[in-house]
Order: structure tokens, then sequence, then C-alpha cells
């Protein structure tokens, strides 16, 4: 037994070789720790470490050690017909996982053994052999194989899978009464007896390989198994090799011996039977006697268990039969004991409860029925008014106050104080006087836990408080609402509500109001303001988005200030398309902003300018080629867009009016033109067609004529030619 200290609790617990070394959860935090024996002597000293559970993780390997050795197997993967669910266990010489067999969809326990083990060609040839021998061991005492393979180089047997605890688990719980300590190892003899008669040796018995099911049962685990790897270890190597547990193997299997047998078995019962007596292994051959080393042990024991313990195989019990016999003949000295009055050596009925002899008081002797309450010896197995079976209420109880406590322990764990003590109080209402001890440290624990719990909602509080200043006010919250109100700083803790709550409200108001201000392009005031939410409450819900709106606000006014910089720009150089697509943005996202008005108007007034220009230039043109009615359309449109104090509007409204005067006289000679040629068009009706003119008849007279001497001319030019 040894008292370790867990690294990350920092929480004592009590450790023994039986809870076995590697993945250990913590009592108190339940976090995975790494026991580990240091070299030195036999009984070694032991540490405690982080976490890395000599290469195994919750989620299977997790190191290249442990990969490379069993190969890299994950939950969901398949061996033969069996599916990997987590793992449960690892020892020196294989890892077992609990696993699914796919075909009958039921639990087993998958065995993996190293994969060096593939490349030796004598364990292969074994492999089968022994296999075979061990999976036709048959016996309700003994952990059966359901089948056994290999796949590549990964080499494993389907055991039985065992829901319960284990012999050592129950030794280190302190709840094995006498009664339950003899059944167990009457099993354990039963089931050796049977295997040694089919020619198989255990070779590594121990408490951790004693396993009981959740009905008391015992289940002895991995017959064979450490033979079967130390064969092959031998016939690959050449060399002697040593598979077991020290403290629980005889010296001829430690000093490697040739040949073990069923006597070796018989020594390791006895190391089981001192461990669970004393409360450690021998450390040395003989050892001191139970009794002596335990005043509470009866003497009659010393002889069994020195006698499985001899040095000498020759010495100890010969076959696993005849310490099942010694285990009986024990049971009824123990029976005639209990009869026989301490004092007078004389016997009394078995219901008296004082000597009729010598009047001694006997009640010592005497135990309550769990059932009607009933008196009766403590060696009886049936209760004589009601007829139970103690011997199996004993057995039922002493399990439900092991599995009480650790129920209580995690409950503990996760700081359910209150489960814990609950849990414990039922170990309080048993009656039997075997459990008085069961009781007392049921007591312990809930005045261990009362006290873990004040200082655990002391710790509480004040990481409320801490929190609470770092302004981390929603995780400090829950943590002082958990605080019972029957703890006794309870006052305090509903002071530290209250200024909690009300700061937790003014940091959401101050957000809401916030995000006016960002409206109001309030920028400085509104980081002020959320600097200070920030302050009081670092994780206030809209905080973050506040200040993504505060940023994404100041950004866009830095883009509206850009563009409007454009639009100055494009108004100097008269673009003014240019300048009103630019004002576009700024208008859509800042409509309310002061310079885009002002720029709106600026862009109009140059736009109109532009026109006025163009149409006083195309005006002047048209003046210029007479086109007076285009020049008056263009010079009345520029007009219109000149200011009265613009210098050019003397010289528009002079054109203009020239403009309108040129076609007032045009006007007027058309109608001027019209008249005469009206008074043509009567004069020409009154006197007829211009062919019956006199006049016009000498003209065309006169024309023949010249016509006709002009030819004769010709003529006579040409003929002289």
């Amino acid at each position: 037994m040894a008292s370790l200290r867990c690294p990350y609790c920092r929480g004592e617990f009590e450790w023994n070789e039986d809870m076995g070394q590697g993945r250990v959860a913590c009592p108190s935090c339940s976090r995975t720790v790494e026991i580990v024996r240091k070299k030195g002597t036999r009984s070694g000293q032991t540490e405690v470490r982080v976490g890395s559970t000599a290469g195994w993780g919750t989620e299977g390997f997790s190191s290249a050690a442990a990969r490379a050795e069993y190969g890299e197997i994950k939950k969901g993967d398949q061996l033969g017909g069996f599916r990997v669910e987590d793992m449960v266990g690892a020892g020196a010489m294989a890892v077992v996982y609990r696993a699914t067999q796919i075909s009958l969809d039921r639990s087993v326990a998958l065995k993996i053994l190293p994969k060096e083990f593939a490349k030796r060609p004598s364990f292969v040839r074994q492999f089968d052999s022994e296999t075979e021998l061990l999976a036709s061991l048959n016996h309700p005492n003994i952990v059966s194989i359901i089948d056994r393979g290999h796949q590549d180089e990964t080499y494993y047997f389907a055991m039985e899978f065992v829901e319960g605890t284990t012999f050592g688990e129950l030794i280190a719980s302190g709840q094995l009464d006498e009664e339950f300590f003899l059944q167990i190892l009457e099993q354990c003899c039963d089931a050796l007896t049977y295997a040694h008669s089919k020619g198989v040796v255990h070779r590594d018995l121990k408490p951790a390989n004693i396993m009981l099911n959740e009905n008391g049962m015992v289940k002895i685990a991995d017959f064979g198994v450490a033979g079967l790897i130390a064969s092959a270890d031998e016939q690959a190597s050449g060399k002697k090799k040593v598979m077991g547990t020290r403290g629980y193997m005889p010296p001829e299997q430690e000093m490697h011996v040739n040949r073990t047998d069923e006597r070796s078995d018989i020594f390791a019962m006895g190391a089981v039977m001192y461990r669970a007596l004393v409360g450690k292994v021998p450390d040395r051959l003989p050892p001191t006697p139970p009794s002596r080393a335990n005043p509470r042990v009866d003497p009659r024991l010393d002889r069994i268990v020195l006698t499985c313990l001899a040095a000498s195989p020759d010495k100890r019990y010969q076959t696993a039969r005849e310490l099942l016999d010694a285990f009986r003949t024990y049971r009824q000295d123990l029976a005639r004991a209990y009869e026989v009055c301490p004092q007078c050596k004389k016997e009394s009925p078995p219901t008296a409860k004082t000597c009729v002899h010598c009047g001694a008081d006997l009640s010592a002797l005497f135990d309550s029925c769990p059932e009607c309450g009933a008196d009766n010896r403590i060696d009886r197995d049936i209760c004589t008014s009601c007829g139970v079976n103690l011997s199996e209420l004993r057995r039922q109880t002493s399990m439900n106050i092991g599995r009480t406590e650790e129920r209580a322990r995690r409950l503990a764990a996760r700081h359910n104080y209150k489960g814990a003590v609950k849990a414990l109080e039922e170990v309080l209402r048993t009656r039997e006087k075997m459990f008085q001890r069961a009781r007392e440290r049921a007591q312990r624990f809930i005045e261990t836990y009362r006290q873990e719990e004040r200082k655990y909602y002391r710790q509480q509080i004040a990481d409320g408080k801490r929190l609470a200043a770092e302004g981390r006010l929603a995780d400090a919250l829950p943590i002082l609402e958990s605080i019972p109100e029957e703890f006794g700083h309870r006052q305090d803790v509903e002071a530290q509500l209250i200024n909690l709550k009300s700061r937790m409200a003014l940091a959401r108001q101050r957000v809401g109001a916030t995000l006016d201000l960002i409206k109001q392009q309030q920028y400085d005031e509104a980081e002020k303001a959320l600097n200070g939410v920030a302050q009081t409450w670092v994780d206030c819900p809209g905080l973050e988005d506040a200040r993504a709106q505060l940023h994404d606000a100041r950004e866009t006014d830095r883009m509206v200030e850009y563009e409007l910089r454009e639009v100055r720009r494009f108004l100097e150089e008269g673009k003014t398309t240019e300048a009103r697509k630019a004002l576009e943005f700024a208008s859509a996202t800042r409509r309310d902003h002061p310079l885009v008005r002002e720029l709106q108007t600026a862009i109009e007034q140059q736009s109109g300018q532009t026109v006025r220009k163009s149409a006083f230039a195309q005006g002047r043109k048209a003046f210029e080629e007479q086109r007076y009615a285009d020049a008056l359309g263009y010079l009345k449109a520029a007009l219109e867009l000149t200011p009265e104090a613009d210098p050019e509007r003397p010289a528009m409204a002079k054109m203009l009016a020239g403009a309108q005067r040129f076609i007032r006289e045009a006007e007027e000679k058309k109608r001027e033109e019209a008249r005469v040629a009206a008074e043509l068009a009567a004069i020409r009706a009154r006197r007829g067609p211009w062919y019956k003119q006199p006049l016009v008849l000498v003209l065309i007279g006169f024309g023949v004529a010249i016509l006709g001497v002009g030819g004769l001319v010709l003529w006579l030019v040409m003929s002289t030619e």
C-alpha cells in the first residue's frame, strides 16, 4: 500500500499493486494518471506521473513505441469477427480491449499480443495448439476463451467479458468479510483443480486476475497465457524467460527452473491470501505469520497460508484439492469454535447468548439478520427465524458496499458531494456487526467529503470573484449561483450575485446606447463607451458585434470621404459626369452627409454652366451662319441658364435681339414676296396664257432668227477650214 498524490488535483489516494500499474483514474478528479514502479528493491517504490499511461491513452495508442509493439488499433477497427470499442487495460504481456462480437452482438474482452511474436516461427507454431487447449477449459469459475486468431501480424484472444470488479479492488476497498473471503478462495481452488486436471497451469495468479462478476462469482482470467508467451520467448532467444508477477511467483519460477507445475499456482494462492489478510505480499520466505502481522487474523489461518508459501514445492499442498480440503477443515473448526464459550471452553446451545455453564456474555458471537432482524450466530448460513440464506446476503452486502463506495468516489470526483454523502449513508444503514468497519469507513468518508465540499465551495467563491474582477461575468455567474444556500458564505455570495447581475444589466444597456451613438456618427464617444463595457464585462453579448459595427461605420466613412474628394477633383477638372457617378456611392451610403448636398448643388451648377456655354457657342455659330431660327433656340436656352450678374448676359441678349430682328425682317420679306406673287398671279389671270401675248410672240420670233444666223455663221467657218 502506498499513498500517492495526483499531479492534476494534488489529492492523495491509496494505491496497492493489486490495482495494477499503468493507466489508473484518480479517485478525486477522475483524470488518467500513470502508476510507475521505480527500480530498486523487490517491494519497490511507486510514483504517479501525468497522463502518458505508459504509451496508452483512452482512445488507443498514444506513443510511437506502443504503436510499434502492438500495432495501430483504434476504436471501430475489426479483428476477425470482432469490432474494437475501447481499451480497458494494459499489462506487461498484452493489452485488453472491450470489443463486440459482430455475429452475436455481444461484448467480449479482446486481448492483443505484441506484434513481435508474429515474427517468431516457434510462437506461430505453438499458438494454435496452446490456445486450443486453453479454449477447451470449460468451468464456471474460469474466464472462457471464445475465439483466437490473427490478422496480419496481430495475434489476439477473444474472451468472456466480465462485468464487475477484481479481488484486488475488493481487498483495497476493505469490504471483505471472512465468509466471502473463504467463498472466493474455495471457488479459486475449484477452478485450479479443474485446470490442473487438464494439464493447464496458470503461472500468473494474482488478485488482479481473480475477477468477480456482478453476482460475486469468481472468474479467473489469463490461464496459461504467461506460459505461452514465456515459451515463445525462450524458443526465440534461447534464454530462460520469467513471465509472472513478483511477489506471487514461487522461487522455482522466479529462478528460471525448467518446470513449473500446479504447486506453483498453490504458492500464488498463498501470496493472494497473504495480501488479503496482511495488506501486502510476502517480502521474504518464510514470511511473518499473518496473525502476527495483523492481530485481527485468525491464527488458525497461519498454517494454511504458510504451507502454501513454502519455498520448496514438496512442502506445499500438492494439489488444489488438498488446499480446498484445508479450507473446509478450517470452516468446521470455526463452527465448533463459535459453539464453545471463550471463558469456560464448554459448549452452549446455538441460540444461547449467555453461557449456560459460567454465565459469560456470548452476544458478541451473534449478529442480526438483514431480513428479519433476528439474532443468529455469525457462523450460521441460514437464519433460524426467517430461513434466509445469511451467507449469500452477507456476500451480496459486501459487493453492494464496495459498489456504493465506488459510486461515492465517482460522485465526489465530479464535486457532487451531496450525492456522495447520500450514497455512503446507505452503508451506515447496514446493521450487521461484521460491517462495522465499513460503517466507520463510510463515516470517515462522509466527514472527508463534507470537508472537501466546504473547501471546494470556498474555492468556487474565490474563483467566481476572480472571474468577476477579470470581467468574465458570464463565467462567474454560474459558479456563484451553484453555491448551495446552506453554505456558510451564502450572504456574501448573494451580495456578489446582486453586484454581478447589475453590472451585466448595465453593460447590456451601454452596448445598446453605443449602437445609437454609431448611428449618430459619434464614433469617439461610441469607442469610449465600448471600452468601458469591455472593462466591466469582457464577453458581454453584443459587444463584439458593436465593435464590428463601429469599425464598419468608420471604414464606410473613410470610403465616403475618399469618394467626396474624388467628386471635388472631377468638378475642378470640369468632369461633371464622372463627378456625378462618384457622388452616387456617397449619396447612397451617407445621404445625410452635409457635403453630399453641397456637392450635388455644385455638380448641378457646374453642369448648368457647361450647358449654358455650349448653348451660347452654338447660338453664336448659328447666328453667324444666318441660321437665325437655330440661333434663337440656343440663345434662349443659354440666357435662361445665365445668371443676371454674368458679364456675358448682355452680349447674349443683344445677339438674341438681333436674331429675333432678322427673323422678323425675313418674315416681313416673305410676306411682301407673297403679296407681290399674289398680285402677279392676279394679273396673269386677267391676261390669259403667256403664249397668247404679242410681245411673247415677237420675242420668240427674234430668238429663232438669231439661232438661224448663228447656225449659218458656224457652217461657213467650218466650211472654210
